[in-house]
């Protein structure tokens, strides 16, 4: 059974047709403290068993389960695994979404209740108001992502949606036809992708209210690469280009601001890139044998320097996985 990553930046990746740098001084989490002081309770990633069947198949199953960097395994008794249709009824193949904040302290998912909810790990749970989506929008339809530090959620359904996830409020409604693509470094920004004609890529930054800061048409040395991560600036994108090296674009000028080679695992897939400092990204990459191995490197943007933060293996048992962002 090969397992599958639960991620967002699969909705942004399949509209952009992706699989001496300047210093940067701005807001971030600095995961090198973070994770450090909070180890044994941040959440490394959320898991859903895969159960086979008479016919062969497996399907998703179980509980949703959160593997805390210590490896111990919280079950998530509330949550929804497989996903309910319009019908009210759950689907064979199709997992609920879940989302885990960068910073491993907040969950998002579905309720068996049916309610959108983000958790805070050792603390309580925040709903999302009852009509946070259009009434019978099936769960297999939505994903979502959370914010490096968990304040903010996205909810991408037929529209993309922004919510407060300390009041469960909703903070403002993105563009139709925009994918998105991530939040910013700081969490105060959001960065979508739209298609044009020809299959011209646009990328834009918009403020959590859904107004739009920034646009650009990138050219294909930034289009047809990725995946991308927007700087608490609001304009400086990292971009993985080739899995090769590292590069800084800036939107509003449309220049490139420095690039350095990055070494990556041997065949490993660069699912996520995130800014987790004012110089910092930190990328997740996956390789999927006999076991699913994910690898956390952390690049300096200044210097080039690239380390390992984190390396672990998913539960054998998984049929898909959602790890945490930054």
């Amino acid at each position: 059974m090969k397992i599958r990553i639960l991620a967002a930046i699969a909705v942004a990746m399949a509209m952009l047709g992706a699989q001496g740098a300047a210093a940067y001084a701005g807001p971030g989490h600095d995961h090198t403290k973070s994770h450090a002081a909070s180890r044994g309770d941040a959440i490394r990633y959320a898991s859903a068993k895969g159960c086979p069947r008479k016919d062969g198949n497996v399907v998703p199953c179980g509980t949703w389960r959160l593997v805390s960097h210590k490896g111990e395994v919280t079950l998530l008794k509330d949550a929804q695994v497989r996903a309910l249709g319009t019908d009210g009824k759950p689907v064979d193949y199709a997992v609920a979404p879940m989302a885990v904040s960068g910073d491993g302290t907040k969950v998002a998912y579905y309720t068996k209740a049916g309610r959108l909810v983000v958790r805070t790990m050792k603390g309580g749970v925040k709903p999302l108001a009852a009509d946070a989506l259009p009434a019978r929008t099936n769960q297999y339809d939505v994903t979502l992502q959370l914010s490096d530090d968990g304040a903010r959620l996205a909810v991408i359904a037929d529209r993309v949606r922004l919510f407060d996830t300390a009041t469960g409020g909703r903070l403002g409604t993105l563009p139709k036809h925009s994918a998105f693509v991530g939040f910013s470094g700081d969490g105060q920004k959001v960065l979508v992708s739209t298609e044009g004609e020809e299959s011209e890529v646009g990328l834009h930054v918009h403020d959590l209210s859904g107004g739009r800061l920034l646009s650009d048409t990138p050219p294909q040395l930034v289009a047809a690469n990725g995946p991308y991560a927007l700087h608490a600036d609001g304009r400086t994108l990292a971009v993985l280009v080739g899995d090769k090296k590292v590069m800084l674009y800036d939107l509003s000028t449309g220049q490139v601001a420095g690039q350095h080679k990055i070494k990556l695992p041997k065949d490993g897939t660069v699912h996520k890139i995130d800014w987790t400092g004012g110089n910092q990204v930190t990328l997740h990459v996956s390789q999927y044998g006999k076991a699913t191995r994910m690898t956390v490197l952390q690049h300096d943007v200044t210097s080039g320097a690239t380390r390992v933060r984190d390396a672990y293996t998913i539960l054998k048992d998984t049929f898909v996985f959602a790890a945490c962002g930054g």
